[in-house]
């Protein structure tokens, strides 16, 4: 393939992709508003992705690569941050003393970084840590799903839209730099998106067919009830 054409394939996937990450987090920040709960959503998750992100964020950033392969990282986290702020809320921990001192400290290192005060080649090394970090927080996700045996506060969508992204990536990544530790960040997160999406849908489908027998038994309970009244008159 010709190699113009292809960076304008990857060009417009990049696009494809960042347009997606838009809407990544939105599902769930939407569920959660209207359920007024986070059962199942766990802050450490959340913690664990704004670290990888921040730290994929900066190393493209310092790198100086193409600003479309990796615009959507700055994108889903501010949806994360929404969503923990949510969270927060919801769990009662938003005026804890932790929470602004925590936010102080992330925001003082991030300018550290941009602003050269902390070398960048802290990042390469740190790096090779958002792998297992992807992968603790959707470990984390599917746990909490487990725990509970119930996904309703899941979005399907969000981890849909997760997976294609990541695919995405992994061809826009490889065109622009072939950058293979950022290509297998994205493959191990894919197939672990993959993960969360099943175990969401198998609870789901799990939750409605319970929620189904419960039913039959009770209209089953109310009918031998009538038939019982009807032989006793």
């Amino acid at each position: 393939m010709d190699n113009t054409l292809t960076v304008h394939i990857a060009n417009g996937v990049s696009t494809f992709t960042i347009l997606s990450c838009l809407f990544l987090k939105v599902p769930q920040i939407m569920n959660i508003k209207a359920k007024h709960s986070t059962e199942g959503i766990y802050i450490e998750a959340m913690l664990m992705e704004i670290v990888g992100f921040t730290i994929m964020t900066l190393y493209n950033y310092t790198n100086h690569y193409g600003v479309l392969t990796y615009l959507e990282y700055p994108i889903i986290l501010f949806q994360i941050f929404v969503m923990l702020y949510y969270t927060l809320l919801y769990k009662r921990m938003i005026n804890l003393y932790i929470v602004p001192l925590a936010a102080m400290l992330y925001v003082a290192i991030v300018l550290s970084f941009i602003m050269e005060v902390l070398p960048s080649e802290i990042l390469s090394y740190l790096v090779p840590l958002c792998t297992p970090l992807s992968g603790f927080a959707k470990v984390t996700y599917i746990y909490g799903i487990v725990k509970i045996a119930n996904a309703d506060n899941v979005s399907l969508a969000t981890w849909v839209i997760s997976i294609a992204t990541n695919l995405c990536r992994l061809f826009t990544v490889y065109v622009d730099s072939s950058d293979i530790r950022l290509m297998f960040n994205f493959f191990v997160s894919a197939i672990l998106s993959f993960g969360v999406l099943f175990t969401a849908m198998y609870y789901q489908q799990f939750a409605a067919c319970d929620e189904e027998c419960m039913l039959r038994r009770r209209r089953s309970s109310i009918k031998q009830r009538e038939r019982k009244a009807q032989h006793e008159d």
